[in-house]
C-alpha cells in the first residue's frame, strides 16, 4: 500500500514537472485573439456580398487597370513606360504610363506571379477580381495597430477594425471586383501613417530610423498607386509641423529625422515614373513640404537659443520668407500653382467646369452623403475628438487633431476622395466610444472604495454598459447595411446589371460588347458616351474616342457635340475621327419600372460639357430649356412623349415626367428614341408612328440588346443609299390634275454630294372624251432642285446619273460627268432638297379612255468625302 503510494507520488510529481511546459492560456488574449480573427473573417465576406451577381470586375475603371496588368506581365515594366494604347483616344492614342499609377497592375502581377510560385493556379483576372477584398484587410489589421499605439489598449484596436471592416465608404471602394487605385490606396495610407506615426515616437535612434524607412517605402509606393498620395504628404507635413511647433525639443529633433527620410524616400521613389513623375516635387503639395521642412528645423533651433533671441530669429525667419513669397509672385513663378490652391481651398470654383460635374465621385461631397456612408460613427468621431484634446498623451492629440480634421475636410472636397476619410472616422471613433464607455461605468470590473465604505457596481453603470454594446452593435449593423446597399446601388457588379442601381441582372451591355467584338471589323472606331469607353476597348476589343479617363476635355467636348447636332455638324466630325460605329444606351424601354440611367439621363452633360456651358445661379438646369428660348431640349417632342400612354389602358407613358430629350434633329434623339421604339416592338408592343424618328441615310441600325433594348449599335454609313425606289402617277376619274413630289435633303456639309441616279424613265400620254371631242391627257416627270423651300431649278426626268455637289456658297449639279449649272446659295441657307416632281392630267367631266402616267425607277446616295 505504501509502494502504491508512493508510485502516485512519483506520477504526480512527473505531471507536475511536465505541465510546466504546457502552454497557458490567458481568457482575455483568448477573447481578443478569436475577435481579431473573426472581424478579418467577415471583412472579407461582406466583400464578397455581390458574387451571386458574377464573378466580374466591377464598374468601369477595373477594366482599363486590368487591361494595363495584363500588358506588364505579358511585356514587362520597361514596355509599359513606353506603351500608347492604339484603342484608347483614337486616333492620338493613350500614354498608359504617362496617365497611369503604375502601382496597382504591378501589384496585381506581382501577386499572380507570387501564387503562381506557390503552386496556386490562377488567372490574372480572378487575381485582379479578388484583390480588392483580401488586400484591404491590411487596412483592417494595421487600424488595430494604430488604435493600440494611439490609446494603450487593445480594445480600442478591435473596435476600430470592426468600424473599418464595416464602413460603407470603405466597403463600396474594396468589394470583390472594384480593382481600383483606392482599393490598393486605403491600405497604404494606413500602413504608411502607423509606421511614421511609431517613428516619431520612437526614442531610440535605430527604431527610428527603420520605421522612418518603411514609412518612406510605403508612401513612395502610395505615390505610384494613387493621386490620393497628396492627402498623405499633406497629412505628414501637417502633424510634423505640429509636433514641432508644439512638443519638447527631443520631439522635435526625431520629427526631423523622420520627415526628412520619409519624404526623401517616398519623393525619390515617386520620379522614377512618369506618374506622378516630377510633378510630385513641382506641385503646390510639394510646396507645402518644404514649408514644413524648414518650419521644423527652425524651431529645433529656436528651442537651443535664448528665450530673449527667440523673437528676433523668428522674426528675420518670417522676413526672409515673406520676400522669397514676393520674389515668386513678381516672377510669375507661383501663379499657376495658385489657381491650384485656390480649387483646394474653395473646391466650389470646379462647379463650372462642366466636366468634372458630370462624373458623379468628382462632386463635392455633402453632410447628407457622409451620413450614409459612416451614419453615427460621425458623432463618435466629434467624441473622440474633443476626448482626445482634453486627454492622453500630447503626441496621440496632435495626430488625432491633424488626421481627423484634415481628413474630415478632404472628405468634403470631393466624394471620391472621401474614402480617405473612412481609416481615420473608424479610428477616433473607436477612441470616442472607449472613452464614453469608461465615462458610463467607472466601475463595472471592480468595485469603488469611498473612504472606508466599498460599493458595488449601481444601476446607472450597468446602463452605461447597455447602451455601449447596443451603440456598437448598431455601428456594425449600420456599416454592414450601408455596405451592401452601396454595392447593389453603385456598381457592385456593373457589367451584369449594365450599371443600372437596381436589384436584378440586366446583362444588356455583355450581349452588345460580345456583339461587337465578333460582329464588328478589327479596328473599326466605336462612339458612344466617356460612360462606356473602358468596357468597349477592354472587352469589345475596339478603338474608342473617349473613355472614363476623360483625360481629353477637348475630345469629350467633340463627343458630346456629335450627339447634340444634326447631321449637318455631326457627320464631318465623325468622318474626321473615322468613326464606324456609335452606341447608345437607353432604359426607356423599361423606364417604368427601373427608372432612368441611360444617355436620356446623361444628355444635359453632353450639351455643357460639348459647348462649353457655364451654370447660370449654380444650376445647369437651364439647358433643359426649350431650344426655342436658349436651351437644348425640344419640349413639344417631350411632352407629346409625356402625355401619350404607352401601352392602351394604363397610365403608362412614352417619357416620364421628369425627363425631357434634346432637340428631334439631334443624332442622339434620333437614334435613342429610335431604338427605343424598335425595343418596343420587340417587346410586341406597336409604337405611335410619329415617334418613329428618321435615322436615314447615315444611321443604320445593326444590333439592339435582346434581353431588354438597352443597347443600339448603329453603323455609320458615309456613302448612304435609300436604295432603289420607284414613282408611278397615273390619270384619275373626276380629277382634273394630279401631282405629287418625293424630295430628298442634302445635307449642308461642304463637299458632300448627293448623287441621283436616274435608271428608267417611262411617260405616256392618255386620252379623253369630253361631250363629243377628244383631248390628250399629259404626264410629265422632272428632277426639281429646291433652295429653303423654293423651287430654284427644274430638268427633265431621263436616265443617267445626277450630281449635286454642295460647296458652302455654291451647288454644282452635273449630269453624267458633264457640269451642266453651278447655282449660288443665298447666304443663311437652311436646306437644300432634290427630287422628283410628277403629274398627270385627268379630266372632270368626261371619260378617260387611256391613261396618263409616268414612271420613274431611281436610286439616291449620299457620298461623305
Amino acid at each position: 500500500m505504501k509502494g502504491r503510494r508512493v508510485k502516485m507520488m512519483r506520477v504526480r510529481e512527473i505531471f507536475g514537472k511536465a505541465s510546466r511546459f504546457r502552454p497557458s492560456i490567458n481568457l482575455e488574449s483568448y477573447v481578443k485573439t478569436s475577435v481579431f480573427i473573426t472581424i478579418i473573417l467577415m471583412s472579407i465576406a461582406i466583400r464578397f456580398h455581390n458574387l451571386p451577381l458574377g464573378f466580374y470586375l466591377g464598374e468601369f475603371d477595373p477594366f482599363w487597370h486590368y487591361r494595363s496588368a495584363e500588358y506588364i506581365m505579358e511585356n514587362g515594366v520597361p514596355a509599359f513606360l513606353e506603351w500608347v494604347d492604339p484603342l484608347s483616344w483614337y486616333p492620338y492614342g493613350r500614354d498608359a504610363a504617362a496617365s497611369t499609377p503604375i502601382g496597382l497592375p504591378l501589384a496585381a502581377v506581382a501577386i499572380h506571379a507570387f501564387l503562381n510560385i506557390l503552386g496556386v493556379s490562377l488567372s490574372l483576372m480572378e487575381v485582379a477580381i479578388i484583390f480588392p477584398p483580401f488586400v484591404s484587410v491590411l487596412a483592417v489589421v494595421t487600424i488595430f495597430f494604430m488604435g493600440k499605439e494611439i490609446s494603450g489598449d487593445d480594445w480600442v484596436g478591435l473596435l476600430a477594425m470592426l468600424f473599418l471592416a464595416f464602413n460603407g465608404s470603405f466597403i463600396d471602394r474594396t468589394h470583390m471586383g472594384f480593382f481600383k487605385h483606392e482599393s490598393l490606396g486605403i491600405p497604404l495610407i494606413a500602413i504608411s501613417t502607423y509606421l511614421y506615426f511609431k517613428s516619431v515616437k520612437s526614442e531610440a535612434l535605430t527604431k527610428l530610423v527603420m520605421f522612418s524607412v518603411l514609412s518612406g517605402l510605403v508612401l513612395g509606393y502610395l505615390c505610384i498607386s494613387w493621386t490620393a498620395y497628396v492627402y498623405m504628404i499633406g497629412l505628414v507635413t501637417l502633424f510634423s509641423t505640429l509636433v514641432a511647433l508644439f512638443l519638447d525639443i527631443g520631439s522635435t529633433e526625431r520629427t526631423l529625422i523622420s520627415f526628412t527620410i520619409t519624404m526623401g524616400l517616398s519623393m525619390l521613389i515617386a520620379v522614377q515614373f512618369p506618374r506622378p513623375g516630377e510633378s510630385a516635387i513641382y506641385s503646390i503639395y510639394y510646396i507645402a513640404v518644404i514649408v514644413g521642412f524648414v518650419i521644423i528645423l527652425l524651431m529645433k533651433y529656436l528651442k537651443k537659443v535664448e528665450s530673449s533671441l527667440t523673437i528676433p530669429v523668428l522674426t528675420g525667419f518670417i522676413a526672409i520668407g515673406l520676400s522669397a513669397t514676393i520674389l515668386l509672385f513678381n516672377t510669375g513663378l507661383f501663379s499657376s500653382l495658385l489657381g491650384k490652391l485656390m480649387a483646394v481651398i474653395n473646391p466650389s470654383a470646379r462647379f463650372e467646369q462642366p466636366i468634372v460635374e458630370s462624373v458623379a465621385e468628382h462632386k463635392m461631397s455633402t453632410w447628407y452623403s457622409l451620413f450614409l456612408d459612416h451614419g453615427l460613427l460621425l458623432l463618435l468621431f466629434m467624441i473622440g475628438t474633443v476626448l482626445s484634446i482634453l486627454r492622453g498623451d500630447r503626441l496621440s492629440r496632435l495626430f488625432i487633431i491633424s488626421a481627423g480634421l484634415s481628413s474630415l475636410y478632404f472628405a468634403n472636397m470631393m466624394v471620391r476622395i472621401g474614402l480617405v476619410f473612412s481609416p481615420f472616422v473608424s479610428l477616433i471613433a473607436a477612441v470616442g466610444c472607449a472613452s464614453l464607455i469608461s465615462l458610463s461605468y467607472p466601475a463595472v470590473s471592480e468595485r469603488i472604495r469611498m473612504g472606508r465604505r466599498v460599493a458595488t457596481p449601481g444601476r446607472r453603470s450597468i446602463l452605461g454598459v447597455i447602451f455601449a454594446s447596443v451603440l456598437i452593435l448598431y455601428m456594425g449593423y449600420h456599416g454592414i447595411n450601408t455596405g451592401i446597399a452601396h454595392m447593389q446601388q453603385e456598381g457592385g457588379a456593373s457589367l451584369p446589371t449594365s450599371s443600372i442601381p437596381y436589384p436584378g441582372s440586366f446583362p444588356d451591355w455583355i450581349e452588345a460588347l460580345t456583339w461587337i467584338r465578333y460582329n464588328t471589323p478589327p479596328g473599326s472606331v466605336v462612339l458612344s458616351w466617356w460612360d462606356y469607353g473602358y468596357w468597349i476597348t477592354s472587352l469589345g476589343e475596339r478603338p474608342t474616342l473617349i473613355d472614363n479617363a476623360t483625360i481629353n476635355s477637348t475630345q469629350v467636348a467633340v463627343v458630346g457635340r456629335i450627339f447634340m447636332s444634326n447631321d449637318t455638324v455631326a457627320i464631318p466630325m465623325l468622318r474626321k475621327y473615322n468613326v464606324s460605329y456609335i452606341v447608345v444606351f437607353t432604359t426607356l424601354p423599361m423606364h417604368w419600372y427601373i427608372g432612368t440611367w441611360g444617355d436620356e439621363a446623361k444628355w444635359t452633360w453632353m450639351a455643357a460639357i460639348g459647348y462649353d456651358l457655364k451654370p447660370v445661379n449654380a444650376s445647369y438646369a437651364w439647358i433643359s430649356d426649350d431650344y426655342r428660348k436658349g436651351g437644348y431640349a425640344d419640349l413639344n417632342l417631350s411632352r407629346e412623349m409625356q402625355n401619350t400612354n404607352l401601352v392602351s389602358g394604363y397610365n403608362v407613358k412614352y417619357l416620364p415626367a421628369s425627363v425631357v430629350l434634346p432637340r428631334g434633329d439631334s443624332v442622339l434623339t434620333r437614334l435613342m428614341v429610335n431604338a427605343y421604339m424598335q425595343a418596343l416592338k420587340m417587346m410586341g408592343i406597336s409604337p405611335v408612328e410619329k415617334f418613329q424618328l428618321s435615322t436615314s441615310p447615315f444611321y443604320e441600325l445593326v444590333f439592339l440588346s435582346p434581353s431588354y433594348g438597352f443597347v443600339s449599335v448603329y453603323k455609320v454609313n458615309y456613302n448612304a443609299s435609300y436604295g432603289e425606289e420607284s414613282l408611278v402617277l397615273g390619270s384619275s376619274p373626276g380629277v382634273a390634275l394630279r401631282n405629287s413630289s418625293k424630295l430628298y435633303s442634302l445635307p449642308l456639309i461642304p463637299g458632300v454630294n448627293m448623287i441621283v441616279n436616274i435608271k428608267s424613265v417611262h411617260v405616256s400620254e392618255g386620252t379623253a372624251e369630253v361631250g363629243n371631242a377628244s383631248i390628250v391627257l399629259k404626264a410629265n416627270a422632272s428632277l426639281i432642285v429646291k433652295v429653303n423651300g423654293e423651287i430654284e431649278k427644274i430638268y427633265p426626268a431621263s436616265p443617267g446619273e445626277y450630281r449635286l455637289a454642295y460647296r458652302d456658297t455654291l451647288l454644282e449639279i452635273t449630269a453624267n460627268g458633264t457640269l451642266i449649272e453651278t447655282l449660288p446659295l443665298p447666304e443663311g441657307v437652311k436646306n437644300i432638297e432634290a427630287g422628283f416632281l410628277q403629274f398627270a392630267e385627268g379630266v372632270e367631266g368626261g371619260n378617260i379612255t387611256s391613261y396618263a402616267f409616268s414612271y420613274v425607277v431611281y436610286e439616291v446616295r449620299i457620298e461623305v468625302p
